[in-house]
């Protein structure tokens, strides 16, 4: 009975759901057997793997009663696909999955929250506020098990359906525009895509949008157009890229729709005169492939360094991106490639679509996943007077979780300065700022008394001994023989399995996860003076390291290593998001921590030379100058008379390059080790070529030279001019 009433109302619910062209969550509170019983009796429902339905079921979170079709760690690969009703059963309430998976309803989709236990969730914080944040919407449900004395209650209380007072149905909005788009900033992003192709050459599109906005869709009403403009004296090879050709579904079903003449194979549309093929970005990279226009889609999920490489290859460029975090590399295709683009093509044209398609304006469960992930949260402008500042002035403050959590305009300050410059924001952070016991924020604000500004924000994370005393002998073995990981240990888990640091475990850190400074206050010493008001926490913490990894680049190394912190590690593959390899650093803060970092230290540089010919061999030579530049004094080999007369007759040309060079690498440590490395871009040649070993041809390609001889001459001009000051 309950069953069936359930079925009942909910067809009224969903019914209401369409008419309104919106989507809404179901929280079912209870055990999941109840929660599959109350699932099951809706008509047509395949979350026990019936293949008749119509409806499409995405369903996260295996149990014994409601079997998954959508594995823990590859919820991101059903983004760009489309779903009627979501199921997520997920006992730790991924809030990351929750907030990728909620994108694929289409409008009338309802997305069904299964909770065993409310009041556990409510432990948390994070979900405290999820909670709270959902009373405000009466669009969305809550439905418990009634339990009594161990029974299930027959009586189910199901929420009253109100009427729909509102005439925002879908319906009413329709109008009618070119090549069939749904909104005119749709209808603009079709026209610029054409205009890629057929206006001047070396202008990249960017074409960014929230989800279902019909940024897809518009690709493929683009290429259609322009397949059905084509001729057989001009026919056209349309190629598109996407990080999984699953996530092109839309794209293709889009395209065939528009163009009923064309047959569509696997990866390939071909028209009469012309065709559009999915092709992965490793092959575009790997040969020549023509094409007379390429798509990039869901840019921001594919690697920074490889859309940087397809610059330079094809002219004319349309890359397309969902923009919030958990769509990959999230903020880096925003922050990072789009200052490449600027860099190399002033002109290229941003074109951001605000309006959906695929549900109707002030969604209320895009604004409950907005708010909740704090996707919208909007970067304060600061005032003119703090702007004017100076950095001794500012409040250094640690908040609490419980403080943060109590103030939603401190934490949404908070948030929008840290999401301005990490590349790899999600959801969940949000969720590890209030509920990782081991993270500690630490602010600077402005000291106005009735609004205080928030000026530059940093992540730490308690690692190692603190707090930490139960971690068994047995898990620092099985971490050494890298059989497991321990979660909030990154910073002695890489000193044990990647440094060979035996002792790793017995000291604390404490790791800078994330550091930023509000845009409009950068370049002005707030970050060195935060910086040091961090190492003066952690100081009075009794910390023995104040740690940080990050992506290495000349600018960001540079700036830990200037404020006496010390490389322990550099990582031997570039990082999938930013392109870069890590960099991990440590500042001691106690005599027993400094005793270490000094070993610590030294093993780093007394391998370097060796991994630079090998792992190290395509490592920025502005990198690798600047690591010598920090060289330790104690590790450097004193240069003989002999290498000295080498390199000496090398310059004068006295002496062949192979008879001399390792004379020239000993002395080039040292040119390196004893000013700044700023100061002569044409070191950089010599370290490509003498240090890591570069052939002439690939030196003489990266540095335009035109040829050995030109090569030999300028490093000859380049010593003689350092030996010379």
């Amino acid at each position: 009975m309950p069953n069936k009433k359930f079925a009942h109302w909910f067809l009224h619910f969903q019914q209401q759901t369409l008419t309104l062209n919106e989507r809404r969550l179901v929280v079912l509170v209870g055990d999941n057997y109840w929660a599959s019983t109350l699932l099951k009796s809706l008509d047509g429902i395949n979350c026990c793997g019936a293949k008749h339905s119509r409806s499409t079921w995405l369903i996260y979170g295996d149990s014994q009663h409601i079997k998954a079709n959508v594995a823990k760690q590859c919820f991101r690969d059903k983004l760009g696909s489309e779903s009627d009703f979501v199921v997520f059963n997920d006992a730790e309430l991924s809030i990351d999955a929750f907030a990728a998976l909620s994108g694929t309803l289409v409008a009338g989709g309802v997305f069904f929250l299964l909770v065993n236990d409310l009041s556990l969730a409510k432990q948390q914080l994070f979900y405290q506020r999820f909670f709270s944040l959902l009373a405000n919407f009466s669009e969305h449900v809550l439905i418990e098990q009634g339990i009594e004395q161990g029974i299930e209650k027959t009586q189910l209380l199901l929420p009253e359906i109100g009427p729909i007072n509102r005439q925002d149905s879908l319906n009413s909005t329709k109008t009618s525009l070119a090549y069939g788009c749904k909104t005119q900033e749709q209808l603009n992003a079709v026209t610029a895509v054409i205009k890629v192709l057929k206006g001047k050459r070396n202008k990249p599109l960017v074409l960014t949008a929230d989800r279902g906005r019909g940024k897809s869709s518009a690709l493929a009403i683009a290429c259609g157009q322009l397949l059905k403009d084509a001729t057989k004296v001009y026919p056209l090879q349309l190629v598109i890229t996407a990080a999984d050709f699953g996530s092109l579904t839309i794209f293709f079903n889009q395209l065939a729709a528009n163009l009923p003449d064309g047959e569509l194979q696997q990866g390939k549309f071909i028209a009469k005169y012309g065709s559009v093929e999915f092709i992965a970005i490793d092959q575009l990279l790997k040969g020549k492939v023509s094409a007379s226009l390429l798509l990039v889609d869901e840019a921001a999920a594919i690697p920074i360094y490889l859309l940087e490489q397809l610059l330079p290859r094809y002219s004319r460029l349309v890359f397309s991106s969902t923009i919030h975090g958990y769509e990959g590399a999230g903020r880096g295709f925003t922050l990072k490639f789009q200052d490449t683009l600027t860099a190399k093509f002033p002109q290229w044209l941003n074109l951001h679509m605000h309006q959906p398609i695929r549900w109707r304006a002030d969604d209320p469960l895009e604004r409950l996943v907005f708010d909740a992930c704090l996707l919208n949260a909007e970067l304060p402008n600061i005032s003119a007077d703090v702007q004017q500042i100076k950095p001794s002035q500012l409040l250094f403050k640690h908040f609490s979780a419980a403080e943060l959590a109590a103030n939603e305009q401190l934490l949404k300050q908070v948030f929008a300065v840290l999401v301005t410059a990490h590349y790899q924001t999600k959801p969940s952070d949000v969720q590890m700022l209030l509920d990782n016991q081991h993270v500690r924020l630490l602010c600077l604000l402005s000291k106005q008394p009735l609004a205080p500004q928030v000026v530059a924000v940093a992540l730490l994370i308690n690692e190692g001994k603190f707090n930490y005393n139960n971690i068994a002998a047995k898990d620092i073995s099985a971490v050494n023989q890298s059989k497991r990981r321990l979660k909030n240990h990154f910073a002695p888990q890489s000193l044990l399995t990647q440094c060979g640091f035996e002792d790793a475990f017995n000291y604390h850190y404490l790791r800078v996860m994330r550091i930023a400074v509000h845009p409009q206050l950068q370049q002005q010493g707030i970050g060195s003076y935060f910086l040091n008001k961090i190492t003066d926490f952690s100081t009075l913490q009794g910390a023995d390291f104040l740690a940080s990894s990050f992506g290495a680049t000349k600018r960001l190394l540079s700036f830990w290593l200037q404020r006496e912190f010390q490389l322990t590690r550099i990582g031997f593959r570039k990082d999938k998001a930013s392109g870069e390899q890590s960099a991990l650093v440590f500042k001691a803060l106690s005599q027993t921590g400094q005793s270490a970092l000094t070993d610590i230290n030294a093993e780093f540089y007394r391998s370097f030379d060796y991994l630079l010919t090998d792992e190290y061999k395509y490592l920025a030579a502005e990198l690798v100058a600047l690591i010598q530049h920090h060289y330790p004094p104690s590790l450097l080999s004193t240069l003989s008379t002999r290498d000295k007369g080498n390199v000496e007759a090398f310059s004068q040309g006295h002496r062949q390059y192979s008879s001399c060079v390792f004379s020239l690498h000993l002395w080039l440590k040292h040119q390196l080790a004893s000013y700044s490395t700023q100061q002569d871009e044409n070191l950089l040649v010599l370290v490509s070529r003498i240090m890591q070993k570069h052939n002439i041809s690939d030196v003489c390609r990266d540095y335009g030279f035109t040829g050995k001889k030109a090569l030999e001459q300028h490093l000859k001009s380049t010593i003689k001019a350092q030996l010379s000051t």
